[in-house]
């Protein structure tokens, strides 16, 4: 059994689900919804809609992600379905390798597919002025979508613990999605008995390390839609936003994986 195996595993497993069309029901509703919205509100221009739905999947996406993949691997060595997995055979590092594979497609499919709708609806309603935007904004959601994913999945063959894993999840969302520009600006204000008369660059090279602050900086090359990254960020290269995902993509995976070799199973 090939990596390539584990992952179409979950894939027609995830297909069989009601909870998957549920989910993709869900995310399809939420992003046209937002182009409704956009258009009650009275907006007239393509550029509007993508804005709301930037905001959306900047919020939702990570816990759609993180939700998919924290129990990935968990989940198979609690029930001891992992035993069958790796006895066909298939080394630790396939079943790895391919649970990522695999949530990351069940997360991105109804996710694109969605974002396909929301298009097609806002280009119906606002017309088509911006719309070559859109297909950046849909490669960049994807890389924003891995790196949640890789997250999830490192955090899964980590630790078994029920515990570790919810607060694992949960506290990863809120500190990587809601909560880092709030820290950062604690430890300057901590480290400068004070608001310093200018950010220090190390802070704007922190700020950039936040997942969603990465997301809207490479948005910015599609078009300049940046609508929640702090303004001096975006003075930073593009390639150090385009690290930023790749990093939170592999080195989570590349943890998690190092303690599920060395763990019992």
């Amino acid at each position: 059994m090939s990596w390539e195996t584990i992952a179409l595993a979950d894939i027609r497993d995830a297909g069989r689900s009601w909870s998957f069309w549920g989910l993709a029901v869900l995310l399809a509703g939420s992003f046209v919804g937002v182009v409704g919205v956009v258009a009650y509100l009275g907006q007239t221009e393509f550029t509007a809609a993508l804005g709301g739905l930037v905001e959306l999947v900047s919020l939702f996406v990570p816990l759609v992600a993180l939700l998919l993949g924290y129990r990935a691997v968990a989940g198979k060595r609690s029930r001891g379905s992992i035993y069958l997995s790796l006895s066909f055979p298939a080394s630790r590092r396939d079943l790895a390798v391919g649970t990522f594979v695999g949530r990351t497609v069940i997360l991105l499919v109804p996710t694109l597919g969605g974002l396909l709708l929301a298009g097609v609806a806002a280009a119906v309603v606002f017309g088509t002025e911006g719309l070559l935007m859109y297909p950046w904004f849909l490669l960049v959601t994807a890389l924003y979508g891995a790196a949640f994913v890789g997250i999830a999945v490192g955090l899964s063959m980590a630790t078994t613990a029920d515990r570790w894993l919810t607060l694992g999840a949960l506290g990863g969302y809120l500190v990587l999605v809601q909560l880092w520009n709030a820290l950062v600006t604690i430890v300057v204000l901590v480290l400068h008995r004070g608001p310093p008369a200018e950010p220090p660059e190390w802070s704007l090279l922190a700020g950039l390390a936040q997942p969603p602050v990465a997301f809207d900086r490479l948005l910015g090359l599609g078009g300049g839609l940046s609508p929640s990254a702090p303004g001096a960020v975006t003075s930073l290269d593009w390639w150090l936003a385009l690290l930023v995902l790749v990093l939170w993509t592999v080195v989570p995976l590349t943890i998690g994986y190092r303690r599920f070799v060395a763990s019992e199973l």
